[in-house]
């Protein structure tokens, strides 16, 4: 009995170290395509935000200056934020005054056809223009530091004005660092 426990147990370990084994080969070949999809998708959500911008540079791993011509007109930042489903990762488009000039939403987990709104432009139309102290609330709203929630997903839509906040803080510290190099 006891050899036989030892044997199933040693074919076990060695189908979990050829499982493990060929998870990280893959992992090792997959690696380098996924890192030039994310930089594909960042580059063009940089793009979109910040349409004058003809050029971008990078002043940390989560911080761009976009540029025209030798003029810097704005910052995109990317940032990751908590939603209801898990993380929600953004690019935030600010100008030289920390207005929001556009965000996208580059990755969620939010629920369908609730939480996956915060990717529609009708939602995130509604940052354009305003500063980062954005108050999130469930009815309509005129007041220029209000944003409406989507209804059923408060928690998403809260989760993208803190994402907004994440970001003027790391553009604010980049450019910081930037000015005293």
């Amino acid at each position: 009995m006891k050899k036989e426990f030892i044997k199933l147990s040693s074919v076990l370990c060695m189908i979990t170290l050829v499982a493990a084994l060929l998870l990280a080969g893959v992992n090792k070949i997959t690696e380098p395509r996924i890192a030039e999809a994310d930089a594909k998708a960042s580059k063009e959500a940089m793009m979109k935000i910040i349409p004058d911008a003809d050029s971008f540079v990078t002043l940390n791993e989560n911080v761009s200056a976009a540029k025209k011509g030798d003029e810097v007109i704005g910052y995109c930042a990317k940032v990751t934020t908590t939603g209801y489903g898990g993380d929600i990762a953004m690019m935030v488009g600010l100008d030289i005054n920390a207005v929001v000039q556009g965000i996208e939403i580059l990755s969620h987990s939010e629920t369908a056809g609730l939480g996956a709104k915060i990717t529609e432009d009708g939602f995130k139309s509604q940052f354009k223009g305003k500063n980062f102290a954005l108050q999130v609330v469930k009815n309509e709203t005129d007041d220029p530091n209000q944003i409406t929630a989507i209804t059923g997903a408060t928690v998403s839509s809260r989760g993208i004005a803190k994402g907004i906040e994440m970001s003027v803080a790391l553009v604010e510290e980049a450019v910081k660092e930037a000015n005293s190099k």
